[in-house]
């Protein structure tokens, strides 16, 4: 088979790598055009920027980037790990080595993270749900998991690993947002760290004015601003650990708002609690049918 050039209408889907180039990462621009075919069937195509100049393999920023195995296994090892197969049962279903396993996990994890980096902007978001949850990886050591989950569509916004601590709640805070359009509404258990992770990010300085003109000004402090709304939804547990009762307090914002959000609300805080855990790899405290007996 004789290879051609192909038609310039193929290339609006590929964009520039150069991070210096004026039209990195923005497809559709019309400055990729082909430049050679590689690989040991000549079936790789090479591509090149007018703009900058820079040449790079159509399979750039994939995960057959500088991969030496055949697509259809590529292709099986992520089923693979889109469906929970552990490690030594993926090298065995796609006849590789256990190795090639953990080098596509290390590559696959970051591609994901870049992209969604990428897409995951300017996003019309109502609610917001923060949860963290731990999974104990050996004895005596502890994972914390932050999540950030869009309320209604149960989007994924952010995934965050570290320490439960303020700092972290207000990374994951910030996360969220930089990638939505306006201040969501803002849902978390009952831990004291998300109010105070929530001012440092979003809330305004304000100075009270002082009284005469005897003694010192008065210090500025973070207040929250009026386009904030946040309320907590907490969870009382018995000894057994299941989920009795069910609160929830509003912390900024008036209740107007959250009285349409209540129901769906504690549906999204449990579950949203039993999806963290499966994710993690252990059980939850409760089950869906134990919610739905008490509060549906």
């Amino acid at each position: 088979m004789t290879l051609t050039t192909p038609a310039p209408e193929r290339y609006t889907r590929f964009s520039c790598p150069n991070p210096h180039c004026a039209r990195c990462n923005r497809p559709g621009e019309g400055n990729i055009a082909h430049r050679s075919w590689t690989g040991p069937s000549k079936h790789i195509e090479r591509l090149r920027c007018t703009v900058c100049d820079r040449e790079f393999s159509e399979r750039e920023g994939t995960l057959m980037a500088r991969s030496k195995l055949p697509e259809d296994t590529v292709i099986r090892l992520v089923k693979c790990q889109r469906w929970g197969v552990c490690d030594a049962g993926t090298a065995d279903i796609c006849a590789v080595d256990l190795k090639t396993v953990h080098r596509f996990q290390r590559v696959a994890a970051h591609r994901a993270k870049v992209h969604h980096q990428q897409s995951v902007q300017n996003l019309e978001v109502q609610g917001v749900q923060l949860d963290e949850a731990h999974s104990k990886l050996r004895p005596k050591q502890v994972e914390w998991v932050h999540t950030a989950l869009a309320m209604g569509s149960w989007f994924l916004l952010w995934v965050d690993f570290g320490p439960r601590t303020q700092d972290t709640a207000a990374a994951l805070v910030a996360q969220v947002v930089a990638r939505t359009r306006q201040l969501p509404l803002f849902l978390t258990d009952g831990w004291k760290a998300y109010t105070a992770a929530l001012l440092q990010v979003v809330g305004v300085v304000y100075r009270r004015r002082r009284r005469g003109k005897v003694g010192r000004k008065p210090k500025p402090r973070l207040v929250a601003p009026q386009t904030l709304f946040y309320a907590q939804v907490v969870k009382v547990r018995n000894t057994a650990g299941h989920v009795v009762e069910v609160s929830r307090r509003v912390i900024c914002g008036g209740p107007r708002r959250f009285g349409k959000l209540s129901r769906s609300a504690y549906r999204l805080d449990i579950r949203h609690g039993t999806s963290i855990a499966c994710a993690c790899g252990f059980a939850g405290p409760f089950s869906d049918t134990e919610f739905a007996h008490h509060y549906i």
